[in-house]
């Protein structure tokens, strides 16, 4: 078993072609990148002024039993709410399939989910951002 084994190693040896190397040149200078210049910070909306329009984001937290779920919090994001699910209840294979399912349903409404922790993530529709800092 071992001797055919080492056969096909041998023949596949003498199939590879050499790799070669080009010789170091020291006489070139090395590339240096500029680095830009930051971003300025944007600056800060006024509180005074007003829409006319309350931005009223709905926060919904989530800890769901099964997959069976999945269709609960779905109506959450496409009414336009922000989820934080916690998935520390699942099993492996349903939180893969759940997430799965929520990737579709963000996806279509243009939203976005993020994991904040190791079984936790949050869901937001398409007008909300979430940024790290």
């Amino acid at each position: 078993m071992f001797e055919k084994w080492a056969d096909k190693l041998k023949e596949k040896a003498k199939q590879t072609e050499e790799i070669s190397f080009r010789p170091y040149d020291t006489t070139t200078e090395p590339v240096r990148e500029e680095v830009p210049a930051p971003m300025p910070e944007p600056a800060p909306v006024a509180s005074s002024i007003k829409t006319g329009t309350e931005n009223n984001i709905e926060l919904k937290v989530v800890r769901p039993d099964s997959f069976a779920d999945v269709s609960t919090i779905a109506d959450y994001l496409l009414a336009g709410c922000t989820v934080v699910l916690n998935l520390e209840a699942l099993d492996r294979a349903s939180v893969i399939r759940m997430l799965d399912f929520l990737n579709g349903v963000t996806y279509s409404t243009d939203g976005e989910i993020k994991q904040v922790a190791q079984t936790t993530y949050i869901v937001t529709p398409r007008d909300v951002d979430v940024s790290e800092k």
